[in-house]
Formats: structure tokens, sequence, C-alpha cells
């Protein structure tokens, strides 16, 4: 049976964003500053035609004469997942199945779906259309092949391209470099590039023996996938995470003790609530804190411990008191740290972890996470806490050039006079 793959991909996610409810970023020059404001993570399509490095701190952007009539704003990653979520329900709405494959990206279920270009092409301005986000949608008989055809999709500013044709296929694979094959990173390029093969199609004429012994089972797979060989199915289910992790780097560097336990109790409460919201719980914890690596003229200090917890919890209390006695055990005075994080470790959804004889669960605790997280989603985030924590969190993230999240808070929805 052939499969038929889709794979949409939201244009310049971020910035189309920001200019969906900031008409007048509309046609300008917009980039989107990672947290902290430090370097550029995202280029509108106009910003994109300046030129403007992927990655550029924000100080050297700032100080280019050429760049100074872009438009800069901060990661508003709140109104990103929600833009997110519309697009992701838009498509789910007029196809049989999709993967959601990241923030921007999901791979379409196109199987028994009569002329799938034409529907493509519709289903990408029905979005823009009830979203303002614009996708494009590549067609093809596998993941791998879907991806190029989503990349050409993209060159041609057109709302869908089908590689089910062969002809169209191998143009297609002839123009595609070998690093922008999904799946061959950097170190892989280098080799094959030794080896001659420079485009995609190069590689889909590569002896498949010759492409596991460079790059195992999955070259392989890759080689068979640009050959219209599917190796790869959608993934209806989202696999368990295995840990999760918050952390941050500081506006200004910490020089006490209790400024980064502040700090640890704020990133501990985090990852406890969306623990629970995953319907996970974790059996153990790292933490960790560096300084300030891009100042070598500082003392320097890196470190982290991992503490066991007293079985598998998402209870914010006995996680949050693992964490402050990890940070004191690695803790160590006169460092300007930078940059701390916890890790919560070997996750398992709630009904399958594995059970411990000397602990037993606490249904007054449970009911009272289950009160807390009811109360922080209707009030908002930190409206109730865990002990004492600053509201301010002015250390947090520095987001001088922050949007307002339109979609999610009452304040800061549009207003139409």
């Amino acid at each position: 049976m052939t499969h038929l793959f889709g794979l949409a991909d939201c244009n310049n996610f971020y910035a189309s964003c920001e200019q969906v409810f900031q008409s007048d970023l509309r046609g300008k020059p917009t980039v989107v500053l990672s947290n902290n404001d430090g370097c550029v993570i995202a280029l509108s399509k106009e910003a994109k035609s300046l030129k403007i490095p992927f990655g550029i701190p924000y100080f050297k952007m700032k100080a280019t004469p050429e760049y100074r009539h872009v438009q800069v704003r901060s990661a508003n990653f709140t109104l990103y997942g929600d833009m997110s979520n519309r697009v992701m329900d838009t498509i789910a709405l007029n196809v049989p199945d999709t993967e959601i494959y990241s923030i921007d990206e999901c791979f379409i279920d196109y199987n028994g779906v009569p002329n799938a270009e034409a529907h493509a092409k519709q289903l990408s301005e029905t979005v823009r259309q009830w979203t303002g986000i614009a996708i494009c949608i590549g067609l093809g008989p596998t993941k791998t092949l879907a991806k190029l055809a989503n990349r050409k999709a993209k060159k041609e500013a057109c709302g869908a391209v089908d590689v089910t044709d062969m002809d169209i296929r191998n143009d297609i694979l002839k123009e595609t470099e070998i690093g922008d094959v999904w799946g061959v990173g950097r170190r892989w390029k280098a080799r094959l590039l030794l080896q001659g093969i420079n485009t995609a199609y190069d590689f889909s004429r590569m002896d498949r023996r010759l492409a596991r012994d460079m790059m195992g089972v999955v070259g392989l797979r890759t080689v068979d996938e640009l050959n219209g060989i599917s190796c790869q199915d959608l993934e209806f289910i989202t696999p368990d995470k295995q840990n999760l992790c918050i952390s941050r780097s500081f506006g200004d560097t910490i020089h006490t003790l209790d400024g980064m336990k502040e700090r640890i109790h704020y990133f501990s409460t985090r990852a406890t609530e969306k623990l629970r919201s995953g319907g996970l719980v974790a059996s153990a914890i790292s933490v960790f804190v560096r300084g300030n690596r891009f100042r070598p003229e500082l003392p320097q200090y890196s470190n982290s411990v991992t503490v066991s917890l007293d079985g598998s919890t998402s209870d914010t209390g006995e996680i949050l008191n693992a964490a402050l006695y990890g940070l004191n055990k690695i803790y160590r005075p006169g460092i300007p740290y930078k940059k701390a994080g916890v890790l919560l470790l070997d996750l398992h959804p709630k009904e399958q972890a594995p059970s411990n004889l000397f602990t037993k669960s606490n249904p007054q605790r449970e009911k009272l996470m289950h009160t807390m997280d009811g109360l922080n989603s209707k009030f908002g985030p930190g409206a109730v806490s865990y002990g004492q924590i600053p509201q301010s969190r002015t250390w947090y993230m520095s987001q001088k050039m922050l949007s307002n999240r339109f979609t999610t808070h009452w304040r800061e929805l549009l207003v139409a006079k």
C-alpha cells in the first residue's frame, strides 16, 4: 500500500505570530530575540531578505547601521504556544489524522484523500483565514520526502507541493544539498561529501550497504525514504517524556545563596506544575549551577547533583525540598552565577510508576496540589505558591521588547475602537 504523508510547516512562525496582532509590523523586517534578549532566533521574510544572520547577538545587530530600522520583539512563548494550538486544531479539523512534530510543524495522514495537492492548498488558505498564520504543506510517499516537498513549497511561496511524481521528485532531490536532508547532521554531511555525495539525489543512489556501514540503520532508512519506501509511520500517541528541564540564564549575575534558592524554588515549582499537567511523576531531581563562561576574567564554577526522591512523586513540597538540599551541596560562595536549573528524571505516567513499600500516597496532598494548580490556572501563574517567593521576579528574564499575550490574558486582548 502506497502511503501519502503531508508536512505542514508555519512560515516564519514566531515573527508571524507577532505580525498577526500588530499591524504596524506587517511588511516590515521583524526579528524575535531569545531569552534575556540575547540573540536573534526568528526572522520575518522581510528580515531574511536583509541577510540578517540567524543567531546574531542583539547588541551586534543593534550596532549595524543597515539593521537599525528592523523591528525587534522579545520572545513571547505564551503567545506562540497558544497560536500553535490554534493552527494545529485547524489542521486536525480538516484531515484524517495528524502527528504534531514541533511547535510549528505537524505531519498529516493524507491516505485516501482525493486530489491531495488541491486539498493541501485549500487547507493552507483555511489556516491563514482562521488564524492569520501562513503555512506550506509538502506531500510525499514518505516523511522525508514530505519534508523536502515542504522546503520546495516555501521556496516557491505556494501553498503545497506534491512529490509523488517521479520526475518532480528527482528534480527536487537534485537541487537539495545533502546537508538539507532530514536526519543528516553536520558530522554526516562532512563524511558524505568526502564520498562525493553532494545532493539528496546522490544519497538516494548510494549503495545501501555503504549507507548502513557509514550511518547505521538510520542512514539506511533515510536512503529508503528518499526512494519512496516508507520507514516511519505517523506517531498518533506521543512518547512519554524521560525528563523535564526548567532552566534560565539570568540578566544579572547572582552572588548569594538566598538569591540562588529563590531561583531554584521557582524552577522546581514550575517543573512540578508541568509534571502534574502531563499526568507524570518523577523519581529523582538534578540541580545545576553555572558561572558566566562568557566572562573568563571572572571566577568560574559549574556543578550539578542528582537527588533521589522517596518514591515517584509530583508533590511540589517533596521535589522542592530535594532541590534545595541538592543546591546546598553544590553551592560555592564567591561565584558570580549566570545560569541555574532543575531536571526531573525517570518520569513515568502516574498509574504506571514503580511502587514503593516504604511510602504511601497521601490523598490530602494530592488534593492540595490539584487545588493549587486550579487556582493558578484561573488567576494566573504564581497566584498561589508553595512557600514564599517574590512575585516580581525581576531577575527571571530580560524582555524589554515583549509584546502582549493577545490571546490568553484578559488585560492584554486587542481592543476595537
